[in-house]
């Protein structure tokens, strides 16, 4: 209602979005809904958005503490993320996600993404199938995510920046590997 109320008629001439992290996947998630504005969209800037979640069985200081605030907090958004919303990984919401259009609705579709980013895996950020790829706990519905995800897009309109920050000063937020994530 917002665009309808704020843009009447032919008042819309091009819808963008720039998100981080969670932001993107709420971004994604909302493009169904915005589906008679498909051929308004023209960017999608996002920054560290983990687009095909945090399923990695790696045992980092991160997955543990990821792992304590989903049982503490029974947070529906962190089970979502690290695939653990249901038992069958394809029945996961990131999977579903994965299945609907989005990324093909844009002109330019720009990815930005950091290896010093423990908050958001480099692969996921980036939705490709890298060297990552065979720490993922279900390799194989990963590798679905990725190919669903640009089964329609048109190489020629992604772009995809990785940074890399200067983490001098330890502090908690190094040691816990937030300190990329934040910096962006």
């Amino acid at each position: 209602n917002y665009i309808c109320d704020w843009c009447p008629g032919q008042a819309l001439g091009r819808l963008s979005f720039i998100a981080h992290s969670i932001g993107g996947l709420i971004v994604r998630s909302a493009l169904p809904l915005l589906h008679e504005y498909s051929s308004k969209m023209y960017t999608l800037l996002t920054f560290s958005t983990p687009h095909a979640g945090y399923f990695l069985k790696n045992t980092s200081l991160f997955n543990m503490g990821l792992r304590v605030l989903q049982s503490w907090r029974q947070s529906v958004c962190l089970s979502q993320l690290s695939m653990a919303d249901t038992t069958d990984p394809r029945e996961a919401f990131l999977y579903k996600l994965s299945k609907t259009p989005g990324f093909e609705f844009f002109e330019n579709v720009v990815l930005v993404s950091s290896t010093s980013d423990s908050y958001s895996p480099f692969d996921s950020a980036r939705v490709e199938i890298g060297g990552m790829c065979d720490k993922h706990a279900h390799k194989e519905v990963y590798m679905e995510m990725v190919r669903s995800i640009w089964q329609n897009v048109e190489p020629h309109k992604v772009v995809k920046f990785d940074v890399n920050f200067f983490l001098g000063e330890q502090s908690l937020d190094t040691f816990i590997g937030r300190a990329a994530h934040i910096q962006f």
